[in-house]
């Protein structure tokens, strides 16, 4: 598994870097500041049910309810309408489906992420808001010594900001690719400043 994390950040990285390298060298390149609520609670509810159920009977989970991480991420435009990304998220955390008891000890885990993917934008100017549609491939673990693979995919909204800044809010499912991973939904707000 470890393996796959060293790959999926180089895969990430060297994606990045070739992206840099486009026509006449302009691509612009942004560091962004992250916030994201992992929401395992209704996940869980839907592969017991469906989506439809859990909306019907009003239980989808709140923002309370959700582990939160703060990370930092990189993104590259592509072209006017793709951009490439790799994003690093932290937490000190409870793992989920990890019932707490007097004999299991501490329920607090380092959690991390990595990820890499793009994001299809609707609209190939620059518009003030632009939808996209966003999929890649990552993997999650709790004290560096669980790794889980995943595949988040969904939809995100950029919002133009100033001076080349944008502000991201973004709804993603993370599918299971490994054994050992716990699906989830991650709702993340962004954003990004310009690195020159």
């Amino acid at each position: 598994m470890k393996k796959l994390l060293f790959s999926l950040i180089a895969l990430g990285l060297i994606i990045s870097a070739q992206a840099q390298d486009g026509i006449n060298g302009k691509k612009k390149t942004s560091i962004t500041a992250r916030y994201t609520a992992l929401d395992f609670g209704t996940s869980k509810k839907v592969q017991n049910g469906s989506i439809g159920s859990v909306l019907n009977d009003k239980k989808w989970g709140q923002l309370p309810s959700t582990k939160k991480a703060l990370g930092i991420g990189f993104i590259t435009s592509y072209s006017s309408q793709v951009d490439i990304f790799s994003n690093f998220d932290f937490s000190i955390t409870t793992m989920p489906d990890v019932l707490v008891t007097a004999f299991t000890g501490s329920s607090e885990y380092f959690y991390a992420s990595a990820e890499s993917g793009m994001n299809v934008k609707m609209f190939k100017g620059d518009y003030c808001v632009n939808p996209y549609l966003t999929a890649g491939l990552g993997v999650r673990s709790y004290d560096m010594s669980k790794f889980g693979a995943y595949a988040p995919v969904g939809f995100g909204l950029q919002i133009k900001t100033f001076k080349g800044s944008n502000l991201n809010l973004t709804a993603t499912y993370a599918t299971k690719m490994s054994k050992s991973f716990v699906p989830s939904y991650n709702y993340g707000i962004n954003y990004s400043f310009p690195l020159k």
